[in-house]
């Protein structure tokens, strides 16, 4: 991971609660605690919209971000509306400044809101990144997990389709169904052979086999004891063959030595497997991965930094002490940062990992949400409790969170 491409440094102010944070993260797992109301919610979800570079619900706001790789990559935008703005809509500024400085050089210093404009600067420095949100509960339009889904293919237009491109080009839907979708998208349009029935069903096969990959790890941290497609998906082709319809495609569970829809799962079962398939990297996909605005590149040349909101939320203790086995482990080569009230979950810090613990705490709503990290007596604090117990029972009995 010494190259891979990190968020190092945070400043953000303008959103809600955030009126002034200034917070450093590790590469890999970061942890950020603190109590209710501190403002935990509010920093990813800023975080998110910045990193997504999704400004419409944001006015007067401030962002610097610093990227570490083998170079030092600053990003800052803001946007700035006057007071005599706010009494005309119509003349209110959409309109970001935004400065890209890679090594000390500055790359962009221009107004505009496209963000293509940005990311395409972006990708010529070599800052190729991917933010996925995983918030509350689970995604609530879950397409071929939750609900069937079905598309058209039109020949006419080099084996294109709309509808697939809509969910693989929608930033907001889930990492997992928008890499199923462009597997399904390169598959399609890379097909050699004529449109036949049989080829569109061993194309669908090798991709039904690839996506469940992810059937191992889900046994191993999940009660999930298998996945698979349903067998009865149908394809219908023209007798012209300008047309592919593809229809009923979803996913079916086995829990108990049962086959099982999603809606038929617990709602603890079903939140590891919104957050498992979202972390999980598939290599045995296609070797190209979703970025932030509807686009991809190849496998190599993207990092990702994946937000989670108290992914203990819904979760037996036993579940989620795997869980954040497994996000420990797929932090070796991403960068994980999650919002926790579980104490459980600092016992994945090991003693010379206690920078990577971020507390959230509010003095007053005047100065909104601080972050900081644990100060010289806390460390010292932390370490006696990892050599007689646990880091979590220094969280549990102690003044951790004053």
């Amino acid at each position: 991971m010494e190259n891979n491409l990190y968020l190092k440094e945070v400043k953000l102010s303008g959103y809600k609660s955030i009126i002034d944070v200034d917070v450093e993260f590790q590469n890999g797992l970061n942890v950020i605690i603190g109590k209710n109301a501190a403002g935990k919610t509010n920093f990813l979800k800023f975080l998110t919209k910045i990193l997504s570079f999704k400004y419409e619900s944001l006015n007067n706001f401030y962002a610097e971000f610093l990227f570490k790789n083998e170079k030092k990559n600053v990003f800052k935008s803001q946007r700035n509306i006057e007071i005599d703005e706010l009494f005309n809509s119509n003349n209110l500024s959409n309109k970001v400044d935004y400065e890209l400085i890679v090594d000390g050089k500055i790359i962009k210093d221009k107004k505009g809101n496209d963000e293509t404009i940005i990311f395409d600067k972006f990708e010529k420095n070599k800052i190729v990144f991917d933010t996925t949100f995983i918030c509350h509960g689970i995604f609530k339009d879950y397409l071929i997990v939750d609900k069937p889904y079905s598309f058209r293919i039109d020949n006419s237009k080099f084996r294109w389709s709309n509808d697939l491109q809509s969910i693989f080009g929608n930033p907001s839907n889930p990492y997992f169904i928008k890499c199923l979708t462009l597997d399904f998208i390169l598959g399609i349009m890379n097909l050699k052979e004529e449109f036949d029935l049989d080829n569109f069903k061993e194309l669908f096969k090798n991709i039904f086999n690839k996506t469940e990959k992810i059937k191992s790890t889900l046994k191993k941290y999940s009660p999930i004891e298998d996945i698979k497609f349903s067998d009865n998906f149908n394809i219908f082709i023209s007798d012209d063959k300008e047309t592919i319809s593809v229809n009923n495609i979803f996913i079916e569970f086995k829990i108990d030595g049962n086959w099982l829809p999603f809606s038929s799962l617990s709602d603890g079962t079903k939140r590891l497997f919104y957050i498992i398939s979202e972390v999980f990297e598939n290599d045995e996909n296609t070797h190209v991965r979703p970025t932030n605005i509807g686009k991809y590149e190849g496998q190599n040349q993207i990092s990702r930094i994946i937000l989670i909101e108290e992914p203990e939320l819904g979760i037996h203790p036993h579940q989620f002490h795997k869980l954040m086995e497994f996000l420990k482990l797929e932090a070796q080569n991403k960068q994980i940062i999650i919002t926790t009230h579980s104490p459980q979950a600092l016992d994945a810090i090991n003693s010379n990992e206690l920078s990577r613990i971020v507390i959230a705490y509010s003095t007053s709503s005047k100065e909104g949400t601080k972050l900081r990290h644990l100060n010289e007596n806390e460390i010292v604090k932390a370490n006696e409790y990892i050599k007689e117990d646990f880091l979590s029972d220094y969280w549990l009995y102690s003044d951790l969170e004053k």
